[in-house]
């Protein structure tokens, strides 16, 4: 082997079930040699001096807001931030303005995602009203078809299952939520009118509607979710995702924080945050993603005088791997654990590949070259002035975390680097589905 572009000597690396001290070698964007020694000559060489390198994350749960609510966030900016987090893959959601529910509107997206993007994505389209339309999108390559089942509803599913395409749903039953009419304006009726019922209701009929199709329930946040989604693995193509808000934050940060912990579905109680915790060191649940939902301070804090005024969501595409990674260093998580959820199981469920046709999300030669590396014993507190996305506000604020990202990896080119964006807007692909 001549001289490759890059490798990345000494460091500490989770490969086939081990963490070894290892080093990677780097040519024409893709990993070539994974090695413990004698890496080949390259052009440039970067000693990470002990430093833990991970697959770079994929995140198949995110809102760039791009195209309609860009006062938010948009593609460049939230993919600056995802740079920083050591995300290298998005999957943005389809819930923008206009909605991503055609054709038409999903190849415009991909064109703006394209000359913004500082990190590859794919995009997931919004369930349409035509069947034929939703033939169009799986052949366009969109992640998969996500359903708002509250304001959707959910009659329409079986429709789409033809597709071998997942159905991404955020599971609130409309028909329960309906029971709970507001009677106030505070975070307790916030509490009282978004009931665990209607995940555990809405769970319970998408596991019938899809008749082994593959499903994914998004952001799941009940004991009574886990344990329905665990049977129905045995029986069918079900995967789940958590989020580290819904890991690591309950409704007693609700109670404290008002709307800058405002989300849907809400955080709720202790009890059931270990319960998803647990079911993600299980394995019940096979990703974590960030839900990134980022509001204008301004907007959020409408709620302090009527929790309803106030837009659900939390910025969290920057903050998620030190958030699940601390959960590594206090020993409640493994780090093989945090791969799989945060790296491999994403791209292996949503069809995640690179130009080689190997999956992301994984270190073997041949592999897209997608790195983070972390100074893994790093202490550090987040302050949302400091985050890289337009949100410069978070639930997490003063929270300490260990282990901090300090070089960001796409494809062999690092677009991050100590604290600051160096890639280029535009650089990231568009990265389509892939069946196979």
């Amino acid at each position: 082997m001549g001289a490759v572009d890059l490798c990345l000597e000494n460091a500490k690396i989770p490969y086939r079930g081990l963490l070894v001290e290892a080093g990677v070698a780097i040519d024409k964007g893709k990993i070539v040699a994974v090695r413990r020694n004698r890496l080949p000559p390259a052009d440039k060489t970067v000693n990470l001096r002990g430093s833990l390198l991970l697959p770079g994350i994929v995140d198949v749960h995110v809102h760039f807001r791009d195209p309609g609510l860009t006062w938010k966030e948009d593609f460049a900016s939230g993919s600056r931030a995802a740079a920083a987090g050591g995300v290298t893959t998005v999957c943005d959601m389809p819930n923008c303005v206009p909605p991503t529910n055609s054709l038409k509107r999903f190849k415009e997206k991909i064109k703006i995602a394209r000359s913004k993007s500082h990190v590859d994505f794919g995009l997931h389209a919004l369930l349409p009203d035509d069947v034929d339309e939703g033939a169009k999108l799986a052949k366009a390559g969109a992640a998969s078809f996500k359903v708002y089942t509250e304001s959707q509803g959910d009659s329409a599913i079986p429709n789409f299952l033809g597709f071998d395409l997942t159905i991404s749903a955020h599971a609130e039953d409309s028909v329960v939520l309906k029971k709970f009419k507001p009677q106030g304006k505070g975070i307790k009726e916030f509490i009282r009118c978004r009931p665990k019922l209607a995940e555990i209701s809405e769970i319970t009929r998408l596991l019938r509607l899809v008749h082994g199709a593959p499903l994914h329930l998004c952001h799941v946040t009940t004991s009574e979710s886990i344990n329905l989604i665990a049977k129905a693995k045995r029986a069918g193509k079900v995967t789940c995702e958590v989020t580290p808000h819904h890991l690591l934050l309950s409704s007693n940060h609700l109670r404290k924080l008002g709307p800058l912990a405002q989300t849907l579905p809400p955080l709720r109680s202790p009890a059931d945050r270990l319960a998803v915790l647990m079911a993600l060191r299980n394995g019940t649940v096979d990703i974590v993603a960030s839900d990134h939902a980022p509001h204008t301070l301004k907007e959020k804090e409408k709620g302090r005088m009527n929790i309803w005024e106030s837009p659900p969501g939390i910025a969290g595409v920057e903050t998620s791997l030190p958030l699940i990674h601390t959960l590594v260093r206090k020993r409640r998580l493994s780090i093989f654990r945090l791969v799989e959820a945060m790296c491999t199981m994403p791209a292996k469920i949503f069809g995640i590949r690179g130009k080689s046709g190997m999956p992301k999300g994984v270190i073997k030669p041949g592999a897209d070259a997608d790195f983070v590396a972390l100074d893994q014993k790093k202490k550090w507190k987040i302050k949302g002035e400091e985050l890289h996305g337009k949100t410069k506000f978070t639930p997490f604020e003063g929270y300490e975390v260990i282990g901090k990202p300090f070089m960001t990896l796409v494809r062999g080119e690092v677009v991050f680097e100590d604290g600051e964006v160096v890639g280029k807007a535009g650089y990231g692909r568009f990265i389509p589905r892939s069946s196979s």
